[in-house]
């Protein structure tokens, strides 16, 4: 997994930066979607991604160690 990539992925979708020119909402969708299906991706990522849970994703990569809801 690309962690910056993901981050503004994630960032985009949630509004918290703005679209790259060019880019659209889906194709930033299938890209996180194809992520979310690789087999090394930290299980509680692949959680948040798998439930679309955008703002929790974002911050278990801020600190993948801090105690997350679920």
């Amino acid at each position: 997994m690309d962690h910056e990539q993901m981050r503004k992925d994630l960032e985009c979708i949630t509004q918290k930066r703005a679209m790259v020119a060019g880019e659209s909402m889906g194709v930033v969708l299938q890209r996180v979607d194809v992520v979310s299906r690789e087999p090394s991706l930290p299980s509680q990522m692949q959680h948040y991604l798998s439930k679309r849970s955008y703002l929790k994703a974002l911050d278990w990569l801020d600190d993948p160690e801090a105690p997350h809801v679920i």
